[in-house]
């Protein structure tokens, strides 16, 4: 009779399994059950119920505490994919870019102040003159800083009394009367008449009557009565009267061709930067891109995330505590508390190197999988210290990128997508009559000895090597392609939004399947193949 009971209990627990193995397994089974670490290709998901279009998906999510982005797609912190010109463009659809740290502090400033002068958004220092001055004022100023058109304050400075406004209209209707008058004068052999032309004080010919809006008001609101003033430039003022700010029609022309753009609070373009742990000026080039306005500063822990890594954030936080600050990778749930409890205001999860190498020849022998990282550290980061957590770099394909969101991440770093696109740094080569990228031909070693003074840059070694990628034309095609993969993916499985994604992982409503050996190199043939292509479909 026991051994009947036995074999009862036993024949229960197997039917048991084959019912929860139906339609898949929760994802804490499948990591908690394999002694091996998973990889993204290890896994597939099962799907859901679909009753709704793929157009309906919403994709926005946090990067970190206080920034949120319409694309969670972010261009990874490396000096072959992510220079001024990625920033723009991922800014422009929603995502976000950060710019690498290996190059002088004066340059990756630059690149910062490139991508927030492509919208202006509140202009805090506009060019101003007063009444005294001259249409030749007028003329040096827009010979100098290109810029036509001024508001006139009582004593030419900002923050005094808005009285008028001067265009290129004015000073081309005051140079025409003064030619006008030379001439007459010059027919009745008289003398010319003073004060006129270029030597006009600009009290003459302003406009006194000037469309402005009235503090406070949102960047929004502020385009509103731009738009419905049709004016060019619209000044702000307060409730005295004096001259704030400004805004331009040429940022209403931008905002309405990108709806989806990354904006800060006063409306520019939000890019983040890189800092790296070890290196004698982090400090000070963080204050320098803090004052140019950054809205994210990315710690890279590559080289160590040990006590420098955390008292690299504590002072960040401590001295720009309005700065966001990302931090990691991180491939352990004890690197991940450190970082927290520093005061990281985001998680990037990932190895520093892929265990075992990557496409592009990485040779370091510590790290850990992909997926069994993401799921682990995320389940813990979201839980125990709420803050959002970032795929590492490492994704290749709008798959993996899928599966990464469906472990957690609340954002996914890309690297290897994006670095044959057109906005990425980097040469052009023909090889066998295909155009080519050359990736990592400056790893940090080399970065270093190029572009950085010895001093500057920690202790390093070489991990990669150089390898060329297809080009794959410009990086705005790309990440659409990605977000229209992912919205197709997401409606596959019956889920809305990355919140509603999240809440099925953590109640295991989200299914898994493991892959076998064969499966799984047959997938990542498939997409080697697909990142051969000239473009995605």
């Amino acid at each position: 009779p026991a051994a009947a009971a036995c074999r009862r209990r036993a024949g229960g627990r197997r039917r048991g399994a084959m019912m929860d193995a139906t339609d898949g397994w929760p994802a804490d089974k499948v990591f908690d059950a394999s002694v091996s670490g998973l990889g993204y290709d290890d896994i597939v998901l099962m799907p859901g119920h679909v009753s709704f279009e793929a157009s309906e998906v919403d994709m926005g999510s946090k990067l970190t505490r206080n920034i949120t982005l319409r694309t969670p797609l972010v261009g990874a912190a490396h000096d072959s994919v992510t220079e001024w010109k990625m920033a723009t463009e991922l800014a422009r659809v929603g995502s976000l870019g950060i710019v690498h740290a290996n190059q002088c502090v004066a340059s990756q400033v630059e690149m910062v102040k490139r991508v927030k002068r492509y919208i202006g958004g509140f202009v805090l220092d506009p060019i101003t003159l007063g009444p005294e001055n001259t249409v030749a004022d007028l003329e040096r100023v827009k010979r100098d800083q290109g810029v036509g058109s001024v508001p006139i304050t009582e004593d030419g400075k900002l923050g005094s009394k808005l009285i008028g406004w001067v265009g290129v209209r004015e000073c081309d209707a005051e140079k025409a009367a003064a030619a006008a008058a030379a001439a007459e004068a010059a027919r009745k052999k008289q003398k010319p008449p003073e004060g006129r032309g270029l030597s006009r004080k600009l009290e003459h010919i302003m406009v006194r009557r000037v469309s402005r809006g009235q503090e406070p008001l949102s960047i929004e609101e502020a385009m509103d009565t731009l738009r419905r003033a049709k004016v060019g430039k619209l000044p702000i003022i307060d409730e005295e009267g004096r001259l704030v700010t400004m805004v331009t029609r040429s940022d209403l022309k931008k905002i309405k061709e990108n709806p989806r753009m990354s904006r800060s609070a006063g409306g520019q373009l939000m890019v983040g930067a890189a800092l790296h742990v070890g290196a004698k000026d982090a400090k000070s080039r963080a204050a320098e891109l803090v004052g140019v306005g950054v809205d994210l500063l990315f710690v890279d822990c590559r080289t160590g995330s040990g006590d420098a890594a955390c008292e690299l954030i504590q002072g960040l936080k401590a001295e720009f505590p309005q700065v966001d600050v990302l931090a990691g990778p991180a491939c352990s749930c004890r690197e991940a508390k450190r970082l927290a409890e520093a005061g990281t205001d985001g998680l990037l999860v990932g190895s520093a190197e892929p265990p075992g190498g990557d496409f592009f020849g990485g040779v370091a022998a510590v790290g850990r999988p992909e997926a069994t990282t993401l799921y682990e550290v995320s389940r813990y980061t979201r839980l125990l210290h709420k803050i959002p957590v970032v795929a590492g770099p490492g994704v290749l394909d709008v798959g993996q990128a899928l599966k990464a969101f469906c472990l957690g991440a609340s954002a996914v770093v890309l690297d290897t997508p994006l670095m044959g696109s057109d906005d990425a740094p980097g040469e052009r080569v023909l090889q066998n009559g295909s155009w080519m990228k050359l990736h990592h031909s400056r790893d940090p070693a080399c970065a270093g000895r190029t572009r950085l003074a010895l001093k500057h840059m920690p202790d390093v070694v070489s991990r990669h090597v150089g390898a060329l990628v297809p080009c794959q034309g410009p990086a705005r095609e790309h990440i659409q392609y990605f977000l229209k993969g992912l919205a197709n993916g997401m409606q596959d499985l019956g889920i809305r939004n990355l919140e509603d994604l999240h809440a099925a992982l953590d109640k295991g409503d989200l299914r898994l399947e493991c892959r076998g050996p064969f499966a799984a190199s047959m997938s990542h043939a498939g997409a080697l193949a697909l990142q051969r292509g000239s473009q995605p479909l």
